[in-house]
């Protein structure tokens, strides 16, 4: 993770412009020559280049910096002094992977997995972050033509983790598993514990691992797909697919409250964790299992946003599925009040080859500074085929707040580009920051996204535990698939 600086010196080159403005002649090390110091001024295009040290001619050569070369040509440089060694490299480029060795067992054959979000928090070593991952193993099995979603582990806890990256590998410091609030208990777990099981009877039903045994309900349930830290109140905050809701959480895992769709409320009857109706009425209307996937607060700690995954069922199933429209949430954390509704449109699928509207999703966002955030969008492929893994810069500040247009909010996801700007809707604008599949990404799910400095960037994937497919015999086959944390060199953020 370390960053060197030198001030080693290159021959300029033919892309650079270069202004001479006066000179002084010094002596030039370990030679007799003569190098003549000189203040120019560098220009890649139209913009200079700052220059960390003066420029000088030796022998009728005219000599800069390297780094003020590699920044002129928009490129990272590094110094090796035990090889005396430079290198210039493209952005964006891998400076490295950390790969989970070896997660703790949970039964059955089964091991610990994510990453379903990724966060570093400020103060905080350059090589320590915070992940989690969702509702545990869940494999789909076939039983008289009924796919039927199953939880192989029962009794699993979701969690969050301290991790740390060196060497490689991914190191965990620190594991929190979900409590509910002091004294409460589970009408599943029995005790303070928390599960991944659905809520209520419209969600997705949740079955032992043959897929016969239907399991109970948990209106405490969570499947967490996204962290963001508040330093105001030193909370963490977690996006839940299932409501979809977001739940505030104290540093040992302790659940504060969860914050649902106006309506919800009365859905979740026994929940032990402190309910607050928040989100327009609407959001229940998301897709199952397609809620929100993405939470991140300013750096100021003032607002909070969160991402849908997939356009919603708004009128209807179809119509969210076909919809590239995807919505961003504003919540000014003083007031838990949400304060905007923005729209935010994914790629479009018939650019690309076997890639369906439907699974071009949202997965995280990374808010750089207030309504300016990275998206995490994604395919639903992996490895060579997979064509959208992107991480886009958006502001929301030169977007249009739909949350009081009832007209806009209540059919976005019905609207085609031309209706939006017909009816004044400005869409989130987007510039592309980095394209993993140029990278050689392998993974299905990158999901997790945060940012180190304004020239690192790190993501992660979810490896879903491992779990694959049932076979024949109605066994649940095992992958390979790791999970793993990229460090990424961008050429600036801001």
């Amino acid at each position: 993770m370390k960053k060197f600086r030198f001030t080693k010196w290159a021959a300029i080159a033919g892309v650079v412009s270069v202004a001479m403005l006066s000179s002084q002649i010094v002596e030039a090390a370990d030679t007799a020559l003569k190098a003549i110091a000189i203040k120019v001024k560098v220009f890649a295009g139209d913009n200079e280049v700052a220059l960390d040290k003066e420029a000088v001619t030796i022998n009728g050569s005219l000599y800069v910096p390297v780094r003020a070369m590699g920044d002129a040509l928009g490129q990272n440089v590094t110094w090796d002094n035990a090889s005396k060694k430079v290198t210039l490299r493209e952005y964006p480029f891998v400076e490295g992977k950390y790969t989970w060795m070896n997660p703790p067992s949970l039964g059955l054959g089964l091991k610990e997995g994510g990453f379903s979000g990724l966060l570093h928090m400020p103060g905080d070593p350059d090589n320590v972050f915070y992940t989690l991952a969702d509702r545990g193993p869940n494999g789909q099995i076939t039983i008289d033509k009924s796919v039927n979603r199953t939880f192989p582990v029962q009794d699993y806890v979701p969690r969050f983790y301290k991790i740390k990256l060196e060497g490689g590998q991914v190191t965990i410091l620190e594991t929190n598993k979900l409590q509910l609030p002091v004294g409460a208990k589970g009408v599943v777990s029995g005790n303070r514990n928390t599960t991944g099981l659905s809520n209520i009877a419209s969600d997705e039903k949740s079955y032992d691992n043959t897929g016969t045994k239907l399991l109970p309900l948990d209106p405490d349930g969570l499947d967490l797909e996204g962290i963001a830290y508040s330093p105001s109140d030193d909370t963490l905050w977690m996006a839940d697919e299932y409501r979809p809701s977001l739940i505030q959480v104290k540093r040992d895992g302790t659940i504060i409250s969860r914050y649902v769709p106006a309506g919800d409320k009365a859905k979740l009857a026994n929940a032990q964790i402190p309910i607050v109706e928040a989100f327009p009425a609407i959001y229940s209307k998301r897709i199952v299992n397609r809620g929100f996937e993405g939470v991140t607060i300013s750096p100021d700690g003032k607002y909070l946003y969160a991402s849908i995954q997939s356009p919603m069922a708004v009128p209807d199933k179809a119509t969210g599925e076909a919809s590239r429209n995807l919505r961003i949430l504003k919540m000014d954390l003083a007031t838990k009040k949400v304060i905007g509704e923005y729209v935010y449109v994914a790629e479009d699928a018939k650019t690309f080859v076997n890639v369906s509207q439907k699974d071009v999703v949202i997965s995280d966002l990374h808010a750089l500074a207030a309504d300016v955030l990275l998206v995490d969008e994604r395919d639903k492929n992996e490895g060579a085929a997979a064509q959208i893994k992107r991480v886009y810069k958006i502001d929301l500040s030169k977007a249009t707040n739909v949350l009081n247009k009832s007209d806009i909010s209540n059919n976005v996801e019905a609207l085609s580009s031309d209706l939006l700007k017909a009816s004044g809707i400005a869409t989130a604008p987007k510039s592309l920051i980095l394209d993993l599949t140029k990278l050689g990404y392998p993974f299905e799910k990158f999901e997790g996204l945060t940012v180190l400095n304004k020239n690192t960037i790190l993501v992660a994937n979810d490896n879903d535990f491992g779990v694959g497919e049932y076979d024949a015999n109605g066994v649940l086959k095992l992958t390979d698939k790791q999970t793993q944390v990229w460090e990424i060199a961008v050429k600036s953020l801001w």
